[in-house]
């Protein structure tokens, strides 16, 4: 006979381990190069996920969606949403909007690896301060969700495309708030990798001129 909650203990149990993992391989990986490689390691990948964003914003605009790809994903509005889908079925070129999302899964690839190196370059950098490499070593987990936030979106998208003139109109909500929250951890990671690399700079000069 089975124990009532032993499968919820053991659920739990296993993703405490899995957890307990990938702290502890993000621990290893973390600190297996130097600060200044984890920055060219970073520099090299944010200029890739940049070429990559100049190639996606051709696709889109050779699909001809109405309006900035932001305005469409945070519109939290089904009819104005319809209404831009209406525009690809009259110009034809839902088919081309349908490659514009797959093609925006190598741009989330291009993200993750990206803000995982760039918020690694900055957690290495930082002084030895309690608050600021707690705060540096969570953005190393919190920034790379980004692309799992927009990868989320692009799955919802594709009920939008399967069924442009008459999705559910409730679907907008995710689609929307996956979008406002993968836009907010951009802003947040970029401000984040400033703001480190400026006290990274800070803290570095201030040792130099104390030796």
């Amino acid at each position: 006979m089975q124990i009532p909650g032993t499968n919820l203990q053991s659920i739990n149990s296993t993703v405490f381990i899995m957890i307990k993992n990938l702290i502890h391989f993000g621990t290893k990986l973390t600190h297996c190069l130097t600060p200044l490689h984890w920055w060219g390691i970073a520099i090299l990948l944010v200029i890739i996920r940049q070429a990559t964003q100049v190639w996606l914003d051709g696709l889109y605009v050779d699909s001809q969606f109405p309006v900035p790809f932001y305005i469409g994903q945070t519109t939290f509005n089904a009819e104005e949403l319809k209404g831009y889908y209406a525009v690809l079925l009259e110009k034809g070129t839902l088919g081309k909007y349908f490659w514009v999302q797959m093609a925006d899964y190598l741009f989330m690839v291009t993200v993750f690896v990206s803000f995982f190196a760039l918020m690694t370059a900055v957690y290495r950098s930082l002084p030895e301060i309690k608050w600021l490499k707690s705060v540096a070593w969570a953005m190393i987990f919190i920034a790379p969700t980004a692309a799992l936030f927009d990868a989320a979106e692009n799955i919802v998208s594709f009920f939008f495309i399967a069924n442009p003139s008459d999705f559910a109109d409730w679907l907008v909500h995710p689609y929307s708030s996956f979008a406002v929250i993968k836009f907010a951890i951009f802003i947040i990671a970029y401000l984040w990798a400033i703001a480190g690399l400026l006290i990274s700079l800070i803290g570095f000069l201030v040792k130099r001129f104390q030796s």
